[in-house]
């Protein structure tokens, strides 16, 4: 009950995609297939593809070259492309997994046994920790948010969410899901995801990427409350006080104009409340 798969979308990453590669390559336990979409790549990075199939008869390289660059449903889309494209049907978990980190070569393994001793568990990841310079920064989330950088998920639950939406926000729509469903859903803050290229240098333009931000929270259906305090919170991230001006902008505009929000309204509901219990948790009302 340990077959896994991995699918990798992946463009222009020429310089973080080696490693890894090498990351999988040295697990202790192989994934069944590793199922690596070549979304348009205009560098090196399928040559790196290439010399790593040479090697190891798991890796498959699919091209894709009608790609979709928008953040959230441009990669879902390209994950999919090499999600129906697995030769094997049959397996216990699939992986999402990004192109830019690095991890022991336990990290499956650890995965592999901790949903062996828990049954209800549906979804886990290590906790990524952003690369600048020599410094490792964690990315701080809670608990029972799984990376979407490397999701590891159980097939049953995979299926019973409905895979992956094609929307902005899939990673907190996917869990979201899974928790209304009773599946459990765990971050492990010791198993270290060294993250090379984190959120906000993979969208280069500030201003886009921000007020995508603020949109993503109305989506998601972010009681208001918690939406002003984590555009506050934003402020103390680099853009030192543009970046939390411009995601509060973001979420501002798409609530007065009438933005896109999630249909699902009981995940939405649902949300709101995990959302305030966490923030009576923070201001010690909490019993």
């Amino acid at each position: 009950m340990n077959d896994y798969i991995i699918v990798t979308p992946v463009r222009n990453e020429e310089d973080y995609f080696g490693k890894t590669l090498e990351s999988v390559a040295n697990q202790t336990i192989k994934p069944k297939e590793w199922i690596i979409v070549n979304d348009g790549s205009t560098d090196k990075t399928p040559d790196l593809i290439d010399d790593y199939r040479s090697q190891y008869s798991w890796i498959k390289r699919v091209d894709r070259p009608q790609n979709d660059h928008r953040p959230g449903p441009g990669v879902v889309l390209a994950f999919y492309d090499g999600f129906e494209k697995r030769t094997d049907k049959n397996f216990d978990f699939v992986i999402k997994l990004d192109a830019d980190l690095s991890f022991e070569p336990d990290y499956f393994e650890f995965l592999l046994n901790e949903f062996a001793q828990n049954p209800k568990m549906g979804m886990a990841s290590g906790t990524t920790y952003n690369v600048f310079g020599e410094n490792l920064v964690i990315d701080k989330m809670p608990e029972d948010h799984v990376r979407g950088a490397a999701k590891m998920y159980r097939k049953e639950c995979f299926d019973q969410i409905g895979g992956i939406q094609v929307v902005l926000g899939w990673d907190t729509l996917d869990e979201l899901k899974a928790q209304m469903l009773g599946w459990e859903t765990r971050s492990y803050k010791h198993l270290v995801l060294k993250h090379y290229k984190p959120i906000g240098f993979k969208q280069k333009n500030t201003l886009k990427r921000e007020l995508l931000a603020g949109e993503r929270l109305n989506y998601l259906g972010y009681h208001p409350l918690f939406a002003i305090l984590k555009c506050f919170y934003n402020l103390r991230r680099k853009p030192f006080l543009v970046g939390g001006a411009l995601m509060f902008a973001g979420y501002l505009g798409a609530v007065l104009g009438g933005g896109e929000k999630n249909p699902d309204k009981e995940m939405v509901k649902f949300y709101r409340k995990k959302q305030m219990k966490r923030l009576s948790e923070m201001v010690g009302f909490s019993k």
